[in-house]
């Protein structure tokens, strides 16, 4: 089966390999169409790197997180039927062989017959340990083309550290200074960055008599004020501030 959870993990190691490499750049263009660039598909990105890093969570709560979480990822699915087909027979010319490195997700999201109830209750104990105790991965970006930190490829860290001696010195600085920050400075950085970028976007917008260039201004100040307060959209928003 052609799971979303076999499909990012073809992703992921597609990009290790192909890291440093002329095409990786065209890869990262065309993930970024296929995945990031569509809002249900990166939203579903997320949910599978949600559910396999350690948030410190309470048990009781835990369980909840996880059920809402897999039913919500269930309705992508089901909606991006069309669109998760393209983005799987993409990744399949590029990597035919992998392993599946979310299986248990996968098993609670397309295993819903009572008669996987086991397996099924098996995967849900492996992922509310690891959102409640497994140890924390922290997941850090490895290039400077524009992609958001979270969703951004998990890339193992004896990888990464090759890799990192060939990034220059500032973009060595501005990940660091990403991936080290606290809640409460992605909170700070945010919200001035928040300011900044709608501040820039209503100044377009007063000079701009383009319907159709003013509507996507005032989706995307939408999309701004309703962004969740995390390193992912921290990432973006540098990004977008500094293309505005």
């Amino acid at each position: 089966m052609n799971t979303f959870g076999n499909i990012k993990s073809k992703i992921e190691k597609a990009s290790v390999e192909m890291y440093g490499k002329p095409h990786f750049k065209t890869f990262m263009s065309q993930f970024k169409k296929m995945v990031l660039e569509n809002k249900d598909l990166s939203e579903l990105y997320y949910i599978y790197d949600d559910l396999s890093t350690n948030k410190n969570l309470p048990s009781d709560i835990a369980d909840d997180y996880i059920n809402e979480s897999i039913e919500y990822a269930q309705i992508l699915i089901e909606n991006n039927d069309e669109t998760i087909s393209k983005t799987n027979n993409w990744i399949n010319n590029i990597v035919k062989k992998n392993n599946n490195d979310y299986k248990d997700i996968d098993v609670m999201i397309y295993n819903n017959n009572i008669k996987n109830l086991e397996s099924v209750l098996e995967s849900k104990r492996k992922i509310k340990s690891t959102l409640t105790e497994g140890v924390k991965e922290v997941k850090k970006p490895t290039t400077n083309f524009n992609v958001p930190l979270t969703s951004m490829l998990k890339i193992a860290n004896s990888t990464l550290n090759n890799h990192f001696a060939t990034l220059s010195e500032q973009e060595k600085k501005e990940l660091n200074s990403i991936v080290s920050l606290s809640s409460s400075e992605i909170k700070k950085e945010m919200d001035l960055l928040k300011k900044e970028a709608i501040s820039k976007l209503k100044s377009n917008l007063n000079e701009s008599k383009d319907v159709e260039l003013n509507n996507a201004v005032n989706n995307t100040i939408k999309k701004i004020q309703e962004s969740k307060y995390d390193h992912y959209n921290l990432y973006k928003l540098k990004n977008l501030n500094a293309g505005l």
